[in-house]
């Protein structure tokens, strides 16, 4: 199941895996990340959500232009939390 990253995290999300397509024109407060995580690996309840992860998939979406960007497994496993 798919979550969403808090927002205070985002901006270590996108320069973490080097998410630049958004560029100037997206601000990292109007941008929804939701991330899929590997099974299992999803922090708990108690624990804060982190910008990397053992993530397999990831959508980035703006919301003031719905302009969005995909992470697949390949590009997510080639950042180690």
């Amino acid at each position: 199941m798919a979550r969403i990253l808090p927002t205070e995290v985002v901006p270590g999300f996108l320069e973490a895996y080097g998410v630049t397509a958004f560029g100037d024109d997206c601000s990292a407060d109007e941008l929804t990340v939701k991330i899929w995580d590997r099974y299992g690996t999803a922090p708990k309840d108690d624990k804060d959500a982190e910008p990397t992860g053992s993530f397999i998939a990831a959508i980035a979406i703006c919301e003031s232009c719905d302009k969005s960007i995909e992470l697949h497994r390949d590009e997510l496993e080639a950042v180690q939390k």
